[in-house]
């Protein structure tokens, strides 16, 4: 009996140790797996990730940024979610300050409630979540970013737009699987 609960302890250590600090918060301890994926790379060459084939993706780009959005469209917008992700030319500086700044953008800007945020590392860089919960045109949802600073003047967010308010935090962990597979090519 204890060589059984042994294994069964090393093993949810081992499986929560794969998680960042983040996932951990939303106890994320399955990762969702998509088959049939397709590596999509940004326009300007800094990052590529995989997403699903069936998903609607899009690429943007201008001088100071390179984005990809992508949402499984065949679904309705209550069962799914809309990812973003962007590649920024700049500063990024991760303090307290800045903690403030964006609860204020989604408070004032998005009209929005800061739900919970905190600092860490994510794909192993220094990182800030913060998810908050509103509601637009009677429909709750949910806005979680992810700003990962990845060189002095280089930085990513990673933004997940959940509508609806049923397996909001499903949802929020299948972001992180697909956040998860996001590769910094340069």
């Amino acid at each position: 009996m204890k060589y059984i609960v042994s294994i069964l302890l090393t093993s949810l250590l081992l499986i929560s140790c794969q998680n960042s600090k983040f996932e951990r918060e939303f106890d994320c301890n399955t990762p969702s797996e998509y088959t049939r994926t397709k590596t999509f790379k940004d326009v300007l060459g800094h990052f590529e990730i995989e997403i699903p084939k069936s998903w609607k993706t899009e690429l943007y780009y201008d001088e100071y940024k390179s984005a990809l959005y992508s949402a499984d469209t065949t679904k309705q917008l209550r069962e799914t979610y809309i990812i973003d992700i962007t590649w920024h030319q700049g500063e990024l500086v991760l303090n307290k300050d800045f903690e403030v700044k964006v609860a204020e953008n989604a408070t004032n800007n998005l009209r929005m409630i800061p739900v919970k945020s905190g600092f860490g590392d994510y794909l192993g860089h220094p990182a800030y979540y913060h998810i908050s919960t509103g509601k637009s045109d009677d429909l709750s949802w949910n806005y979680l970013e992810i700003y990962v600073q990845h060189k002095i003047d280089e930085y990513y967010i990673l933004t997940a737009k959940i509508y609806g308010s049923e397996f909001v935090n499903e949802r929020i962990c299948s972001s992180f699987s697909l956040f998860n597979k996001l590769t910094f090519l340069k």
